[in-house]
């Protein structure tokens, strides 16, 4: 996998405790393709950014086109203040918004429709932050996302937003595709079948993040099993919100999620204040980012049927993904 590089410039997005996890692959059933569903909804467009997160373009009252950046880690949608100014929006309540490293208190304003390829929502409440935090126009998060089926493709560069799959077709499995169950509420979705170096850990999928991550109880861990092999180089980390803290960044040999291995992985560590949120201070938890997703030539998270689909071809990323 390649090296992380300069990670001052690196941010990443939370909002509240929202997370998805993994747990087990199912094996892959022998039966008939299920069949043939109404037509689905077009792909959408996806661009990337100078840190390679995904975005596509949402229209606000009608208004737009806005780019977004996805981000099935934040619990809210979020808009750049200068894009509420501008639409002429008034604000309501001010909320707390949990980032990474710090929560801040925020103004939020009401978007009558917010939408996106074949979504729309209605009457969003949603929180606004400066653009040069978001360095974007927003963000869209699990208010949107949730209960639908999200395919990111990266191979072709388009997201598809869809109805949940029936538990009839779950049961299909293309070759080439591991299934991975999930389970929690809301898109609050949450595994622990997941080992790093033989650690157990707690891993969730973000798309917001660049970069992948682990907490301080993951490196002690890891440390009490072979205490001289993880060497730490310290970074400063700045997340949405303005907060700074320093991180380290190690590598680790193996990271296992079921039958899916990743190999020479690079992790910042840090005391994010989301493992806090999470409950997880006293428990290693890994959070994974797009530099281990783009491995993968296409991901699905299903929201409806709790389950994460990985097309095991090559993707844009370095060192591909492997069945163990």
């Amino acid at each position: 996998m390649a090296p992380l590089g300069d990670l001052s410039r690196r941010q990443f997005l939370r909002y509240g405790a929202a997370s998805l996890a993994l747990t087990s692959i199912a094996a892959r059933a022998q039966i008939a393709p299920p069949p043939r569903a109404a037509a689905e909804p077009s792909p959408i467009d996806t661009e990337t950014d100078a840190t390679k997160r995904l975005s596509v373009a949402v229209r606000i009252d009608g208004n737009g086109p806005y780019r977004f950046v996805v981000d099935t880690g934040a619990d809210r949608t979020v808009l750049a203040t200068d894009v509420a100014v501008d639409l002429g929006l008034l604000h309501g309540e001010r909320v707390m918004m949990e980032g990474v490293i710090r929560a801040v208190a925020t103004d939020t304003v009401t978007l009558r429709e917010l939408s996106f390829g074949s979504v729309s929502c209605k009457r969003l409440v949603v929180p606004v932050l400066p653009r040069s935090m978001l360095e974007a126009d927003g963000y869209l998060g699990l208010d949107t996302l949730d209960r639908h089926r999200v395919t990111l493709d990266f191979k072709n560069h388009t997201l598809q937003v869809t109805e949940p799959r029936s538990k009839f077709s779950a049961l299909w499995i293309r070759q080439n595709e591991s299934r991975v169950r999930a389970s929690g509420t809301g898109g609050h979705l949450r595994a622990v079948d997941c080992t790093v170096d033989g650690v157990a850990a707690t891993a969730f999928i973000d798309t917001g993040a660049e970069v992948s991550a682990g907490n301080a109880a993951l490196l002690a861990a890891l440390r009490r099993r072979e205490p001289a092999r993880y060497a730490i180089d310290s970074v400063p980390l700045t997340d949405v919100t303005g907060g700074e803290i320093v991180g380290n960044v190690t590598t680790v040999s193996k990271i296992r999620l079921m039958d899916l291995e990743f190999t020479d992985c690079p992790l910042v560590i840090a005391d994010f204040k989301i493992f806090d949120v999470w409950g997880l201070r006293q428990n290693p938890a890994l959070l994974i980012g797009m530099n281990f997703l783009r491995q993968f030539s296409k991901i699905s998270i299903d929201y409806g049927l709790k389950e994460l689909r990985f097309d095991l071809t090559q993707g844009s990323g370095a060192g591909p993904a492997k069945l163990a």
